[in-house]
């Protein structure tokens, strides 16, 4: 996986659209398109740090894969998948889907 790669599986992580994505890091959409379409431009490192910050993640993991994200240290697949799902659900089904977890949690004894 290189650059191009992980910054468009952040992109759809986020729940953001490209234009979105753009407009908070302050780029235009076609420079953000540039970055993930097959012509793989590589943005200046003030650019790759303005969309490490929208995407709630480093430069180094955009550029290395290294060094997991900020807010997800030492989170796995399954859960990146979890949050991924979860913030793409109406807001009535989150709230289900939330309870149902806490149910869960409590008959485990967390």
């Amino acid at each position: 996986m290189d650059f191009r790669e992980r910054l468009r599986d952040e992109i759809a992580f986020s729940g953001l659209s490209n234009k979105e994505v753009a407009a908070k890091a302050g780029i235009t959409i076609r420079s953000l398109v540039s970055y993930v379409s097959s012509q793989a431009c590589i943005p200046s490192a003030e650019v790759a740090v303005r969309l490490a910050k929208v995407l709630n993640t480093s430069v180094e993991y955009l550029v290395t894969g290294e060094n997991s994200k900020i807010s997800w240290e030492n989170s796995n697949e399954e859960s990146r998948k979890l949050l991924y799902v979860y913030k793409n659900l109406p807001e009535a089904q989150r709230k289900l889907l939330l309870a149902v977890a806490e149910d869960i949690s409590k008959c485990l004894g967390h």
